[in-house]
């Protein structure tokens, strides 16, 4: 089951509902000028994140959140290394307050750490309201019920308890809330070793996949752990390998699939496939490339929607920036707040593309040689170099004090995620990227490096080589 930490909490009167879909405002001590984001998950296969809005903490340790929402979402706030998740409805304001971090406690600053949130909450049933009041009877029932849960008494207590929340929560009309109770008490009756079948039959064959329902997804991936590389070393799964391997045939793959007996349903095999495929990436269960092309067929011709996403996500989260594949997409602006795109720069040009630290000596001084180069490849060759200022004022100040750095200088408005894309682990970083925006070199040279001979090579002149039967431009 999700946890989440709460504390004070009081039932307000609802207040006025205003323009936005979803308001949050809160109040953060502690974490006064920092920024603070609404994440969310993309998918529960990937368990890719994505940011939904941002605001910054005010000098008094207020903030306001404001983003849409067609359905409940369970969201994750955060703020530097700090994290604190809730439920929020759509057309629902909510006030609450993001506690200090546990100074008791170790903090790494590599790590997310959990802190304490508390919610105003404007009724009884609402989202937060409802999960919180559930979760201190659902810990109350197996924490006195402990011994038997893990015995043959397990089942009655269990369908007990289930009739129980049933009765206590019949006035409650949510489909969210309900199958948050359903699948808490799936999950723990897998755990108590319940049949496989009578699992499947209960809460997977013939139920709509509730792909945005954390607790729905968690019991899926829990039931369908390593089903696909098990299934694979099986009789009846034998071809699954062949299939995968060397013919990459998304349709003999599910056609294999539903052989067994929990695969039957077309929809459910191939969101297992992706699971599947995702968890044996890395593994050696079937070939990574072949991993790819699968993933890829469903990402273009799932009827799907939800697949076609996850498995884009999945693509996403396992592709490795190397030589030949396409560079990231950026745009960003220069000193006079103008974008330059990359798909602009790079028309008919290789770009030059360089991540820097203002305040890092080392990269400055590599930077000396930049003007040379311009002025010897600059006809074929665009130079970019890509700041970690904050605004077009700082970039415009450095220029000022560094006017011998005639080339483009852009800073990064990204919020990071530049930096995530172009996988940057070290300051500063090189790319060379052709006229297709594909990678040349990556990472490449730095400019007190070798990078002179891969310009030359770019710009020198082309020699013309017949020889018999053949004609050949070098």
């Amino acid at each position: 089951m999700l946890k989440y930490k709460l504390l004070l909490v009081c039932f307000i009167l609802p207040l006025l509902i205003v323009a936005q879909n979803v308001t949050i405002r809160g109040e953060a001590k502690s974490y006064e000028f920092s920024e603070i984001g609404v994440w969310i998950t993309n998918d529960y296969i990937s368990n890719s994140q994505r940011e939904l809005t941002y605001s910054m903490v005010d000098s008094m340790g207020n903030f306001v959140l404001e983003f849409n929402a067609k359905e409940i979402l369970y969201i994750t706030l955060k703020i530097n290394k700090y994290i604190a998740s809730m439920y929020v409805e759509p057309n629902i304001n909510y006030e609450i307050k993001i506690l200090p971090p546990d100074s008791t406690t170790y903090q790494n600053p590599n790590l997310e750490h959990d802190v304490k949130i508390s919610i105003n909450l404007k009724s009884r049933t609402e989202i937060n309201s409802l999960t919180m009041d559930y979760d201190n009877q659902f810990d109350y029932f197996t924490y006195v019920e402990f011994v038997s849960l893990y015995s043959r008494k397990a089942y009655p207590k269990i369908d007990s308890f289930k009739l129980a929340m049933r009765k206590f929560y019949s006035e409650v009309h949510n489909s969210y809330f309900e199958t948050y109770i359903t699948y808490t008490i799936a999950a723990l009756e897998e755990k108590t070793k319940l049949s496989e079948k009578k699992l499947y039959s209960n809460y997977i064959d013939g139920k709509p996949i509730q792909y945005s329902n954390p607790e729905y997804m968690n019991f899926l991936n829990t039931f369908y752990k390593q089903k696909i590389q098990n299934f694979a070393l099986s009789k009846e799964g034998f071809p699954l390998s062949f299939q995968i391997n060397d013919r990459g045939s998304l349709t003999g793959v599910i056609n294999i699939l539903k052989r067994d007996a929990f695969l039957k349903n077309d929809t459910i095999s191939e969101l297992v496939l992706l699971k599947g495929l995702f968890e044996s990436y890395y593994d050696g269960s079937f070939k990574q490339k072949s991993i790819i092309a699968i993933l890829q067929q469903i990402a273009t011709d799932s009827r799907i929607s939800e697949h076609r996403l996850i498995a884009i996500s999945i693509l996403n989260s396992l592709s490795k920036l190397k030589p030949g594949s396409n560079a990231p997409y950026f745009e960003l602006p220069d000193k006079n707040g103008l974008t330059h795109s990359i798909d602009e720069l790079r028309d008919k040009k290789y770009i030059y593309l360089m991540f820097l630290d203002a305040s890092c000596t080392s990269c400055l001084e590599q930077l000396k040689v930049i003007p040379a180069f311009k002025k010897k490849y600059g006809e074929r060759i665009t130079f970019v170099t890509i700041t970690n200022f904050n605004s077009n004022a700082e970039l415009k100040n450095f220029c000022v004090k560094n006017p011998k750095y005639d080339w483009l200088f852009v800073y990064d408005n990204s919020k990071g995620q530049l930096r995530t894309n172009y996988e940057i682990k070290a300051i500063p970083s090189y790319f060379l990227i052709n006229p297709e925006g594909k990678f040349v070199q990556i990472p490449a040279e730095s400019p007190e490096g070798d990078i002179d001979r891969a310009f030359y090579d770019i710009v020198k002149p082309k020699i013309k080589l017949h020889n018999v039967g053949s004609k050949r431009d070098y």
